[in-house]
């Protein structure tokens, strides 16, 4: 008896949760800095080759449903669909030889985050976290754009190679902090982001598979509108 009306007691409280919750849908786009982001020794050796921060500038866009208390303050959840591009610069010395170029791939990236919205006034700020799943599209591109011999430029056209990737999902964790201010039934967010790849992202070579390339990190900075109902 006791654990029925247990359950029954747990039923009503989600009840009257969900009726004060409101749904929204909104989009999200961003920019960023692969801060953190590893190459693994597997393909890059780490005595040559070094993650250059700034040579690489990613981007993405995705869509957003998300379910927040009334007056859009206190618990949320988010369910995103993204496709980002991710593009990573790097630099290379081997005795006086020196080159610097990029690795990009394209992925879709689905976080699902919880939060919660500390407001006054139209000012909202929201903490989340979450886990996620990125699923790798098409080739990795290994571009090669500048070489310098001893300080002498050999060369500063680019060389592309398209490499076959071999991992199928990666797995990660995001944290983010927004800053959004209430416009209407909506929401406009400025928002800063990290994001860590557990797992590495693999190649397929002629000559070995399943070739560790690289972990990826990165430093997010978007803009959003979420529209409540």
């Amino acid at each position: 008896m006791k654990k029925q009306l247990a359950l029954v007691m747990a039923f009503c409280t989600a009840s009257l949760l969900f009726g004060q919750m409101h749904f929204g849908v909104g989009v999200h786009g961003y920019i960023d800095v692969p801060t953190g982001t590893s190459l693994n020794h597997d393909r890059f050796n780490s005595d040559y080759y070094n993650v250059a921060l700034f040579e690489g500038v990613g981007l993405g866009f995705g869509a957003t449903a998300m379910v927040v208390r009334e007056n859009m303050k206190g618990f949320n959840a988010a369910l995103e669909l993204g496709i980002a591009h991710n593009e990573i610069g790097w630099s290379s010395v081997i005795s006086r030889l020196e080159m610097k170029g990029k690795l990009s791939y394209s992925s879709f990236d689905i976080p699902l985050l919880v939060g919660y919205s500390f407001g006054k006034g139209n000012f909202r700020i929201t903490p989340q976290i979450g886990p996620y799943v990125s699923i790798p599209i098409g080739s990795l591109k290994y571009d090669v754009e500048r070489v310098e011999n001893n300080g002498a430029l050999l060369s500063n056209d680019t060389f592309s190679i398209d490499l076959d990737i071999g991992s199928r999902a990666l797995f990660g964790a995001l944290g983010a902090i927004n800053v959004g201010y209430k416009v209407g039934k909506g929401i406009v967010n400025f928002d800063a982001r990290f994001m860590a790849d557990f797992t590495s992202l693999k190649i397929d070579d002629d000559w070995k598979k399943g070739v560790s390339v690289l972990t990826r990190r990165k430093t997010t900075f978007g803009i959003g509108y979420i529209h409540f109902f």
